[in-house]
């Protein structure tokens, strides 16, 4: 039975043209999934590329950016230093038991480009906990990123098995040499 990564409550909010967006914790599928796009079509931020592209290749450089170096100081700086002309309003809103409470909401007008969205919503995902355990598949052909527990190695079953079986075949060969 697989357990939901994180709560699919809306965690901050966005506003743009006058609309609140919900961004939470569940849109870190499809930040992994557009960051395992880009590796996976070998997009690159030099190419001639669409916006939904551009998209992919920049969540491409932040994950793999946290998957290598970790969370450290310099990379929370290089997302601050992104983000840092976004301007924030407050807004009332209900909250479930019918309280009404303070939000803190970006004016989605000044996040106008792909790299400044992508950044905006890594560094919302990193905040809440939505990346904590973020993982890069360790099968030399597949590399794709994804949520495991602190053991996991391989994004699938089928990456474990392949992991497995050539580790043998490797066994098997060099036992065959001696």
């Amino acid at each position: 039975m697989k357990k939901p990564l994180h709560s699919k409550k809306e965690q901050f909010l966005l506003s743009s043209k006058g609309r609140l967006i919900g961004w939470g914790a569940a849109d870190v599928k499809n930040l992994i999934k557009n960051a395992n796009r880009a590796k996976a079509e070998k997009l690159h931020e030099k190419n001639r590329i669409t916006i939904r592209d551009a998209e992919c290749v920049f969540a491409l450089e932040w994950l793999d950016s946290f998957v290598e170096k970790g969370i450290t100081k310099a990379v929370v700086e290089k997302l601050n230093s992104r983000i840092a002309h976004v301007r924030y309003h407050h807004i009332l809103m209900h909250s479930p038991k019918g309280k009404p409470y303070w939000r803190y909401v970006a004016n989605g007008d000044q996040i106008d480009d792909p790299e400044l969205c992508i950044a905006y919503g890594v560094s919302h995902l990193l905040a809440s906990g939505a990346l904590d355990g973020l993982k890069k598949c360790q099968v030399k052909d597949c590399q794709k990123f994804f949520i495991g527990r602190p053991n996991s190695k391989w994004c699938s079953k089928s990456c474990g098995s392949k992991f497995r079986v050539r580790k043998q075949r490797e066994r098997n060969f060099n036992d065959y040499l001696l």
